[in-house]
């Protein structure tokens, strides 16, 4: 597929096969993603990729975690206020999300399972995890994001669904153990990532992205 359609075509996917992706896929993926831009070519990023027992240990230590309704404690904090134009976007998204999967504004219950299916990586076996050392900061971080949105557009290209998560980076502390990492490892970003259900509704929503006019001012 040529680069403009695959980005015209990427959609996050929400609901996997329960098989995993072959290690020699995802090393495959992360060389070519490795070619992303970064500040005179630090390429600040790492990455740790979760199967088999690894994932079953993070699924059910951060699942958990999030039933007990523990707020976590991310290496990076979570947005706590978003602008209003922002929080449009985002209001918009979840509302059509919810409509598409038939789920009442009021049914509390639903909408708490959507959310924790999140620590369940979607139903993948596998993870992408990216982390950095934390003597990096904002710029390494933002190369970080170049680097997530090559593995996000090379996933697709190959055929795999892909979903970045937040949801996945909030208790690190488990991360750390899992993976057997050092406190001055700190993650940015989880990536459910796998062989996804075609037809299952909530892998074929479009997101709605805002006029060029709301996003572009161009000076002569």
């Amino acid at each position: 597929m040529d680069l403009t359609e695959c980005i015209l075509t990427r959609s996050s996917k929400r609901d996997f096969k329960n098989i995993p992706v072959p290690e020699d896929l995802i090393k495959k993926l992360i060389e070519i993603s490795s070619h992303a831009p970064s500040w005179a070519n630090s390429q600040p990023w790492k990455v740790a990729v979760s199967s088999g027992k690894t994932s079953e240990f993070i699924k059910e230590k951060i699942y958990k975690m999030a039933m007990e309704g523990g707020q976590g404690n991310p290496d990076f904090q979570f947005p706590e206020f978003w602008p209003e134009e922002q929080s449009k976007n985002i209001a918009e998204t979840g509302r059509s999300r919810y409509e598409i999967l038939g789920i009442p504004r009021d049914d509390a219950e639903k909408r708490k399972d959507i959310s924790l299916n999140n620590y369940l990586f979607f139903g993948s076996q596998t993870a992408i995890f990216i982390y950095m050392n934390e003597k990096l900061g904002l710029w390494s971080a933002f190369d970080c994001g170049m680097f997530v949105q090559n593995i996000l557009l090379t996933a697709h290209d190959m055929g795999l669904g892909a979903c970045p998560q937040a949801y996945l980076v909030r208790y690190p502390d488990i991360l750390r153990e899992a993976f057997n990492l050092g406190s001055a490892q700190k993650f940015i970003l989880g990536i459910s990532i796998g062989y996804y259900k075609k037809e299952s509704p909530i892998n074929n929503i479009k997101t709605e992205r805002m006029q060029l006019n709301d996003i572009l001012k161009y000076y002569i």
